[in-house]
């Protein structure tokens, strides 16, 4: 069986940043109402404010990315351990013996 995946991610033809997820009529709206209420708020706010809650927007979303970037690799890992369990097949050696 050829490695077409494994190949995929070792070339650089694909990669996470490629997968898209569909995006949810829930998604969508949450998408809509933050972005209603930032345009609502942020013309409300001094220079000051303005520059002080885009670098609070900023920092939310960078450790944000942090943790789907925590939870994607306990993912992938807590799947390749899957995987190497499903092929241990001792159990079953032991039972036919």
């Amino acid at each position: 069986m050829e490695s077409k995946i494994i190949k995929a991610f070792f070339d650089g033809t694909l990669s996470d940043e490629m997968i898209k997820s569909p995006r949810t009529n829930e998604y969508k709206d949450i998408d809509k109402r933050e972005t209603e209420l930032y345009d609502k708020l942020r013309p409300q706010l001094t220079g000051e404010q303005q520059k002080l809650f885009d670098e609070f927007v900023d920092l939310f979303d960078e450790r944000h990315s942090l943790e789907e970037e925590n939870y994607y690799l306990r993912g992938f890992k807590f799947g390749v351990r899957l995987i190497i369990e499903c092929l241990d097949l001792s159990d079953i050696a032991e039972n036919n013996g």
